[in-house]
């Protein structure tokens, strides 16, 4: 790791003198003393954390329809994690982008090198008529942005990310806002989604194996709306999922 201490603690990061070109691997150290990760008691299919008897509460894996083969998650929905994702999305601070994108890089370096996605794809966002932020600024491509700063930041090019337009996976139409929905209601926003989603060109997804990238996770049913596309229309050999927050909760029901 780069022996090079952070100036400020996450998520005062707009004050430190890195913010536009510190690097990865200091921003992930900085920021993970601030969030707790998925350890021993999260889910190995979802990063969710387990019951008390060691089951995962989420349907999606319970569930043989499931498409996508692992969530993976940098850390859980809460505190500081919370907060700028919160600022990022809502609040028009989008030079965010910035850090997370390279929270993103340094995670896929210390965790994908081994088994290295052939294309990085963002769960797309729709911008166009129609389209809405769930709040009063205009929407914006969050998850493109990230991972075009991811790409900017990967100043060795070690990694497939995609920053080409059209996307290799693109949103038509908008769809029911699934933040914070109950299950039953992401359910439905999952499948309205997958109906909205295109591959444009088949050739730059079949038989790779593709990531998602994604800010948040509750249930898993978008991602799973997005791997269904790549793999049906798309071909591709196996997708994953990888998202900044894993919104943390626990179901009494033991399954």
């Amino acid at each position: 790791m780069t022996e090079l201490p952070a100036v400020t603690a996450f998520p005062d990061c707009h004050d430190c003198l890195r913010f536009s070109s510190g690097p990865a691997d200091v921003c992930l150290a900085c920021a993970s003393s601030q969030f707790s990760q998925p350890g021993p008691g999260a889910c190995p299919a979802c990063s969710q954390l387990l019951t008390d008897r060691g089951r995962c509460p989420n349907e999606l894996c319970r569930t043989p329809r499931r498409r996508i083969g692992r969530i993976r998650a940098i850390g859980y929905q809460e505190g500081a994690l919370r907060r700028v994702i919160r600022s990022y999305k809502y609040d028009g601070t989008r030079s965010w982008s910035v850090v997370l994108g390279r929270l993103l890089l340094a995670w896929l370096d210390q965790n994908m090198a081994a088994d290295p996605p052939g294309l990085i794809v963002a769960n797309p966002t729709f911008t166009g008529a129609g389209s809405h932020s769930g709040s009063g600024l205009a929407p914006f491509a969050h998850t493109e942005a990230v991972l075009r700063a991811a790409a900017a930041a990967d100043v060795a090019g070690g990694w497939s990310f995609d920053t080409a337009t059209p996307a290799a996976i693109v949103k038509t139409r908008p769809t029911l806002r699934s933040a914070d929905g109950q299950a039953w209601s992401k359910r439905a926003s999952g499948t309205e989604l997958r109906h909205a989603l295109r591959v444009p060109d088949r050739g730059r997804v079949a038989a790779r194996f593709v990531l998602i990238y994604d800010d948040v996770c509750t249930t898993g049913t978008q991602l799973d709306a997005v791997a269904t596309c790549l793999l049906d229309e798309g071909g591709a050999a196996r997708v994953e999922g990888v998202v900044l927050a894993r919104a943390p909760w626990r179901s009494r029901l033991q399954a």
